[in-house]
């Protein structure tokens, strides 16, 4: 025997109307006494749809009324046939009391236990039902409306559509927005772009109808469909924000950079105040590495709404990166009483401080970085100036005590002690850090390429090249181990051909990687193909004034007989890292 809920008459009044819970009173000690409470919620989760259909997540109110014994009997039954896991006979009782009743709550607690069901003809008789009861209502013909299109019912599901359109004014270019959404999360996007297409025809000057199909037909991939219409809309309407908007983000899709951006451009000529245009035309620039110009674009946003501080956290983001760290500073000091930015702020002025070495004020920053993405970093950045400041075993004390939610963020706190150790000469001890990470993650790609990295400085380059080969088991194609292991077999042994072989693979997936470049030059001029070398290394140098690279290309062309020419390369390479041991090695070598 069961024992009946005292929430009973409330759940059951609040799905199905307000005269139900008196009815539930008067009943409840008679033959549906000892029934357990009804199915909560979680049983029958709202479906987004027929599979996406959206629906409210409460049932209609009913006119109230006074359901028969008959019918309650049935709506129970259908609540503890769903408790049990039996749709169908949950279904059944939802749709014979819809049936019965005309209640529009129960008619849509029918389709939707059948949608859940995967119930079609139940749900498409629920729902046709729920339509007739509620006439006015726009959801549920958008409902109806999918479940049709979805049994291939075209035409029916356009009249239903079209029955949301025919409301005059606002209601109308609102419904062609919910319309796009509601199709937009259709599996056949064949039969969701022909309904739009049936909507749309005869509304071609509107640009709410051209706006949702352009919307439909991006999200269904079909691109040039898509920028087709927005073409058509912008005509008509050349200061439409958001289609100036979409039309630029397919451009920039497609890679067609330079014209998105020119299509922004001039609509701001004509809605200069459009800041959603400004805001994408500011981002835009900055992926074509117009820092500037995306700087002055995000101050105007700026001046215009000085509390809008995504666009402060951007422009302080920017300015970070084009190396003006005290206008960045600026910047984030005006968000760090803001709680939804203020741990990313203080993150970003701790490395402005760490930059200018400026170390005490950095740690207080990064300390202040309590919780959000950038806390680990943060915590990191702690120990490696700790680190910097002598105090080795606190920065160590203070990793080990770090928070870990994961294995990533067991490794990373793993390499930034291997890190701090090796930077500060202990070696053996880095070593060590890893091979102890490398117990519990033993095929991590960064762990295995790091100590290999390391076991070179230590010149244990059995250790190197077994766990690059590791690496390259699991991931044949990783550039990295293959362009690693083959400089070090031309650098440090006469394995020649076997370091050719990996360094041109790395060549093919990365032809542009200035490393890869600088390591087949190396192997070339290993093997006395010093006119191949030289290509190879310029190409490199010209992508990246890398010091190493300087000092490889100057070796090269010392050996040549090319002293001067050498001799600029380094000259030209000191001026910016005047430092950097491995060049002053190599003219120490050759010119002394």
């Amino acid at each position: 025997m069961f024992k009946m809920s005292d929430r009973l008459p409330r759940e059951v009044s609040r799905r199905f109307g307000r005269g139900t819970g008196r009815v539930l009173v008067a009943l409840s000690s008679a033959a549906l006494v000892g029934c357990s409470s009804l199915a909560s919620e979680r049983v029958f989760p709202s479906p987004a749809s027929p599979a996406s259909v959206a629906v409210s997540s409460e049932p209609s109110v009913s006119p109230a009324r006074e359901f028969k014994k008959e019918e309650l009997f049935r709506l129970l039954v259908a609540e503890f046939a769903a408790n049990q896991g039996d749709l169908a006979l949950a279904v059944s009782n939802y749709v014979a009391v819809a049936k019965e009743s005309r209640d529009p709550g129960v008619a849509e607690r029918a389709m939707r236990f059948a949608i859940y069901a995967k119930d079609e003809v139940a749900a498409l008789e629920a729902a046709e039902l729920w339509t007739e009861i509620s006439p006015e209502e726009e959801q549920v013909r958008q409902v109806y409306g999918a479940l049709l299109l979805r049994s291939g019912r075209l035409e029916e599901a356009v009249a239903q559509f079209e029955t949301i359109l025919a409301t005059p004014g606002e209601r109308a270019d609102r419904g062609f927005d919910a319309i796009s959404e509601l199709l937009s999360r259709e599996q056949n996007r064949e039969a969701a772009l022909d309904a739009m297409a049936r909507l749309v025809s005869g509304r071609e000057t509107n640009p709410h109808a051209l706006f949702a199909y352009a919307k439909l037909a991006a999200r269904a991939g079909e691109v040039e469909k898509a920028l087709e219409l927005l073409e058509r809309l912008l005509d008509i309407d050349n200061e439409h924000a958001a289609g100036s908007v979409l039309y630029a983000r397919l451009l920039q899709q497609r890679g067609n950079l330079s014209d998105a951006l020119d299509a922004l451009a001039q609509t701001l000529e004509t809605t200069p105040s459009a800041q959603a245009v400004r805001m994408t035309y500011a981002r835009l620039l900055i992926e074509a590495r117009r820092f500037d110009e995306a700087r002055v674009q995000f101050e105007r946003v700026l001046a215009d709404d000085p509390e809008n501080l995504d666009v402060r956290y951007a422009l302080g983001l920017l300015l970070l990166q084009t190396n003006r760290p005290e206008d960045a500073r600026a910047q984030f000091l005006g968000l760090t009483d803001n709680p939804p930015r203020r741990a990313a702020a203080y993150y970003y002025l701790g490395q402005i401080d760490e930059s200018q070495e400026k170390y005490d004020q950095a740690l207080e920053e990064y300390r202040r970085v309590d919780r959000g993405e950038h806390f680990l970093n943060a915590q990191i950045r702690v120990a490696v100036i700790l680190a910097k400041q002598g105090a080795i075993e606190q920065a160590r004390d203070h990793l080990h005590a770090l928070p870990r939610q994961n294995a990533q963020q067991d490794i990373r706190i793993f390499r930034a002690e291997a890190e701090i150790l090796a930077n500060s000469d202990r070696l053996e001890e880095a070593m060590d850090v890893y091979d102890r990470a490398l117990v519990d993650y033993g095929s991590h790609t960064d762990l295995l390429y790091a100590r290999a990295m390391l076991a070179e400085k230590l010149d244990r380059l059995d250790v190197l090249e077994s766990d690059l080969r590791t690496i390259l088991e699991n991931e044949p194609d990783n550039a990295d181990a293959l362009n690693a292991l083959g400089f070090t077999l031309a650098d440090r042994t006469d394995r020649y051909e076997e370091a050719l072989e990996l360094i041109s693979r790395a060549l093919e997936l990365r032809p542009d990687d200035f490393y890869i470049l600088d390591s087949m030059g190396w192997v070339m001029y290993r093997i006395g193909r010093y006119r191949e070398a030289l290509e190879y290394l310029r190409r490199a140098l010209s992508l990246s004034e890398d010091p190493e690279v300087a000092a490889h290309l100057g070796e090269v062309l010392w050996t040549m007989g090319e002293k001067d020419a050498a001799r600029e390369v380094w000259a030209t390479a000191l001026q910016t890292t005047p430092d950097d041991q491995r060049l002053l090695e190599v003219i120490k070598r050759f010119t002394d």
